[in-house]
């Protein structure tokens, strides 16, 4: 069957959602397609948004390392200091849900004699991720799994535990700024802008904003933390019929 111009054009429209939804990286949230009959002009814009949350969840991963002349002694070691870590973040109100023991590993220290490596002991070292909700006690936890026998200590990581709010409203701005950008462009060619006829996301969502590795000297004592806000944004790509 011979394709009109207009049957031509409509599958270009389509076959460009399609292949915007099949870009790397990219998420489809909602395709809308256009019904039979609709007018083929269109005009594509894109739109980003962005919404602040203040952060209601922390992580920190609390490292343990020991050393010892056996290689289970040195395990033994790591794991008791790992559940001394567990019970002090217990008794401030820690969640058993929210730890989590993780990154274990044992291996030998060696040293070089008469051109041969000798084992002179081993290492065992692992993590402890905690998740901490109660913003107000993080410096204390921190604190007191370091007094624990957490010797390294990374993060915090500040994010929201339910990010979907945040996510809509990101997401209806960036919808805001596409039709914007798309009414600019439909002004500027004496045209005017009508239905959505696909749109398409890539879903950003929330970066953690970490803070930088502290040092033990810091730990020592109850750390004080502002976490700021977090950044939450959205990407879209939007094609408008054109009226």
């Amino acid at each position: 069957m011979a394709l009109t111009k207009r049957n031509v054009t409509v599958a270009l429209v389509t076959g460009l959602a399609l292949a915007l939804v099949a870009l790397p990286g990219c998420t489809t949230t909602k395709v809308v397609t256009a019904p039979a009959g609709v007018a083929a002009d269109t005009v594509t814009a894109s739109g980003s948004g962005a919404a602040q949350a203040a952060p209601d969840t922390a992580e920190v991963s609390l490292g343990v390392t020991t050393t010892s002349s056996d290689a289970k002694a040195a395990l033994d070691d790591a794991s008791r200091a790992a559940e001394r870590i567990a019970a002090a973040v217990k008794k401030l109100g820690v969640a058993g849900k929210d730890i989590q023991t993780r990154d274990l590993s044992v291996y030998p220290q060696t040293t070089e004699r008469d051109g041969k490596q000798v084992i002179t002991g081993y290492q065992a070292s692992l993590s402890v991720q905690v998740k901490v909700r109660d913003m107000a006690r993080l410096g204390e936890v921190i604190s007191a799994a370091n007094a624990a026998g957490a010797n390294t200590i990374d993060g915090p990581w500040f994010t929201v535990d339910d990010p979907a709010p945040f996510r809509a409203e990101a997401m209806e701005a960036a919808v805001k700024d596409a039709r914007s950008s798309a009414e600019a462009m439909a002004k500027a060619a004496g045209r005017s802008i009508g239905a959505v006829l696909s749109m398409s996301s890539s879903d950003v969502g929330v970066s953690p904003r970490p803070l930088a590795r502290m040092a033990l000297a810091e730990a020592a004592q109850a750390v004080p933390i502002e976490p700021g806000e977090l950044d939450i944004s959205a990407n879209v790509v939007v094609v408008f019929e054109l009226e």
